[in-house]
């Protein structure tokens, strides 16, 4: 973790920044004050499962994983959060949190302690941003955890890549613009690595997928075809 990265909320162009969508409302002066920011290396941990709550994180540049621990502390990907979300408004009200939260690449990460983020805001705005967040939020869990149980191992598989790339996109070569390893997106399609790395090298034999870079880039060929696979499950918001 390092500190030399700052940048002032005049300078951030993240605008879908919680702050930056409501900074008409709020005393900008008060925002910078009492804001902290953090940057945090590829595969560094910014919430450890367990930890006390003590304030809200948002991600001002990057890219991060969250996950928690099943069954014989197997880890499950439950959300992949890129700039201008927020790490924790799910744990907020609570003691301790629920989920691990890591880089998945180098990240600039803003901080604000719950007694000073309630007050920096007005009530009202952020009840009604809470709650349309979390809302979104729990739909779009509960809807992948009751169709991942019903999916067959090809199915996951093209579930999880177009998961990936409905959180971070793709660059100009239709690669995913995010490196997961494949262990990842076993977390995230909620099966084993062996059988994860079985289904992506059949995609690639079927000209649905083509690894880059070592399989460190991965390119959807035929993106409708992944789209047909998981389209019954109406899985996808």
């Amino acid at each position: 973790m390092r500190q030399d990265q700052s940048i002032s909320c005049s300078q951030c162009r993240n605008d879908l920044c919680f702050f930056k969508q409501y900074e008409s409302s709020l005393n900008s002066a008060a925002v910078e004050a009492k804001k902290q920011q953090e940057y945090y290396l590829t595969g560094q941990y910014i919430i450890h499962e367990g930890s006390p709550i003590h304030g809200v994180y948002f991600v001002q540049k990057g890219k991060v994983k969250i996950f928690s621990s099943g069954l014989n502390s197997t880890p499950q990907i439950v959300r992949l959060v890129h700039a201008g979300e927020s790490l924790c408004f799910r744990g907020y009200g609570r003691k301790t949190y629920l989920t691990d939260s890591v880089t998945l690449e180098d990240s600039r990460i803003c901080y604000f302690n719950e007694k000073d983020f309630i007050e920096l805001c007005d009530l009202s705005i952020l009840s009604r941003h809470l709650v349309t967040y979390l809302g979104n939020e729990l739909e779009i869990a509960e809807k992948r955890l009751k169709y991942l149980m019903q999916m067959n191992v090809r199915e996951k598989t093209a579930e999880a890549l177009l998961f990936m790339k409905k959180s971070f996109g793709v660059n100009k070569n239709n690669e995913l613009d995010v490196y997961m390893s494949r262990k990842d997106i076993a977390c995230i399609a909620g099966t084993s690595e062996e059988l994860i790395i079985r289904q992506l090298s059949d995609f690639e034999k079927e000209k649905i997928i083509l690894r880059r870079e070592h399989g460190t880039r991965i390119a959807l060929l035929d993106e409708k075809r992944l789209e047909k696979l998981v389209s019954k499950y109406n899985a996808l918001i």
